[in-house]
C-alpha cells in the first residue's frame, strides 16, 4: 500500500515543483497508523532518502522526542506539499494552488492508513487541511481543540520550529499536552 503511494507522490507532475528535488515521502510497512504528522512542504535535502519531518532536522527531532515518550504508538509523518517550493534558489512558502495540487496526495494517505489522530502542524496547513471558514487559532496554553472528521480527529497544534523559536521554556508543556491527546 505504502510503496503505491510513494510511487504516486514520486510520479506527480502536477506542478513544477517536482523539478526542485525528489519529492520527500515516508515509506512504511504498516497498513495502519495511529498518529499523523502533517507539515507544510519539504525541506531541502541532499538525501533523497530522507523523510518529511527527519530527525536530522530541528523540528523532526522535537517530533522524534514525542514519538520517543509513546513507544506502543505508530507514527507517520508527511506534508501537504511532498515538493520543494523554490524561488531563486531560495525556500518559500507553497502557494494555494501548489497546496490544491497536492492535496489528492495527503487525502490518500489519510484514506489508505487510517490514522486515529491527525497532527495539523501551524496555522497555515491546519487552516488549508480543515478548510473551514472559520480560522483556526492556537492556544498559547497549548490547551489545542480537536476536530472530529470522518472517524478520526484532526488537531491542528503549534509548529515545532514555533515552539523551539518562541516557547523554548514551555516546551515540556508542548510535549505533554500533545502527549495526552494520543
Amino acid at each position: 500500500m505504502s510503496d503505491t503511494i510513494c510511487q504516486n507522490v514520486r510520479n506527480c507532475i502536477k506542478c513544477d515543483l517536482c523539478k526542485n528535488q525528489t519529492p520527500l515521502v515516508q515509506s512504511y510497512n504498516n497498513k495502519e497508523a495511529d498518529v499523523f504528522w502533517v507539515g507544510l512542504s519539504a525541506v531541502k535535502t541532499n538525501n533523497s532518502l530522507d523523510i518529511p519531518l527527519s530527525p536530522s532536522t530541528r523540528s523532526g527531532e522535537l517530533i522524534h522526542s514525542i514519538e520517543s515518550l509513546l513507544p506502543n504508538v505508530s507514527f507517520y509523518k508527511t506534508n501537504v506539499v511532498k515538493c520543494l517550493p523554490l524561488k531563486d534558489d531560495k525556500i518559500r512558502y507553497p502557494s494555494l494552488s501548489e497546496m490544491k495540487n497536492c492535496q489528492f496526495h495527503l487525502e490518500s494517505e489519510i484514506r489508505n492508513f487510517k490514522p486515529n489522530v491527525i497532527f495539523l502542524l501551524g496555522k497555515q496547513v491546519s487552516d488549508f487541511v480543515l478548510n473551514s471558514k472559520e480560522k483556526v487559532s492556537l492556544d498559547e496554553g497549548f490547551n489545542y481543540n480537536t476536530y472530529p472528521r470522518n472517524k478520526q480527529i484532526y488537531v491542528p497544534i503549534h509548529h515545532p520550529s514555533f515552539i523551539l523559536i518562541y516557547k523554548r521554556k514551555k516546551m515540556t508543556d508542548y510535549l505533554h499536552s500533545i502527549e495526552n491527546i494520543i
